[in-house]
């Protein structure tokens, strides 16, 4: 049976980018290829001018995400300022392109946007290898996201994770199967959370439990020997039963909830 890489994506805040245009910069309804795999990319502290590295990392895996909490879509009002464009003028800082360079009488254009975020939702994404000899072991990723190198984010660097990646590495038949095993933290979903009869499952490749509802079209697989420039792939959804909640809070001497998760990020407990 294939090994199967599984682990948790939950934050306040997430936001996953789509097409760039216009003044709202919407986010998708669930993590894009792109930004699980630039977290990757992070957590084993590969550099954004490793395109060689990047390239390889995102072309030997093949990714699912499951939806389990989609969360509440919010819009921010965003301002941002940019400087006047000028021959032989080289912004190298925000200080410069605030003021540091500008010209008497000059001063930053100012640009109204709106950026989308998904509120308190909770994905549980699922790689396997997509080649006879991929670049990293799935223990290796696994152990990446227990112990990251660069600091990772969920989208934008404003979206940290709220809960450790908790990942979990083992055989299954197929996808399906591997996404069904994990169980899902109980910190993530309310005491009142009721659980839909079914959820959604992207993926690229499904297994033969699976019975895709449509597929289509994505643009979010990073060409890293470019600058923001992304290529289409095919994206599968089908519908799925939710998994379980674990009730495993680790606990104190004296039986109270402590809180704590073994990982990078700590959970304080619910007042």
């Amino acid at each position: 049976m294939p090994a199967y890489l599984v682990f948790q994506l939950h934050g306040a805040l997430q936001a996953y980018g789509l097409a760039a245009v216009g003044e709202v910069r919407h986010s998708a309804s669930h993590p894009t290829r792109s930004a699980v795999f630039g977290l990757l990319a992070a957590c084993l502290g590969l550099r954004r001018e490793d395109a060689a590295g990047l390239s390889t990392l995102s072309a030997s895996y093949a990714l699912a995400v499951r939806e389990d909490k989609p969360g509440a879509p919010l819009l921010d009002y965003h301002t941002v300022q940019t400087p006047p464009e000028a021959k032989k003028r080289v912004y190298r800082t925000r200080a410069d392109e605030l003021g540091g360079l500008l010209g008497r009488g000059e001063s930053p254009y100012t640009v109204l946007s709106r950026r989308g975020y998904l509120c308190d939702a909770h994905f549980t994404a699922c790689l396997w290898a997509a080649c006879d000899r991929p670049p990293h072991s799935l223990e290796t990723l696994a152990e990446a996201l227990k112990k990251p190198r660069f600091v990772p984010y969920l989208g934008r660097k404003s979206c940290p994770a709220s809960l450790p990646f908790d990942p979990k590495v083992a055989d299954y038949p197929d996808t399906v199967a591997a996404l069904a095993a994990y169980r899902l933290d109980a910190w993530a979903f309310p005491d009142k959370w009721k659980a839909p009869e079914h959820v959604r499952l992207y993926a690229e490749a499904m297994g033969h439990e699976a019975k895709p509802a449509h597929g289509g079209l994505v643009r979010d697989m990073a060409l890293y020997d470019t600058q923001r420039q992304y290529q289409e792939r095919i994206e599968i959804m089908t519908e799925v039963a939710p998994a379980a909640l674990r009730e495993d809070t680790p606990k104190d001497a004296a039986g109270e909830d402590t809180g704590k998760e073994e990982g990078h990020v700590l959970q304080s407990p619910a007042p």
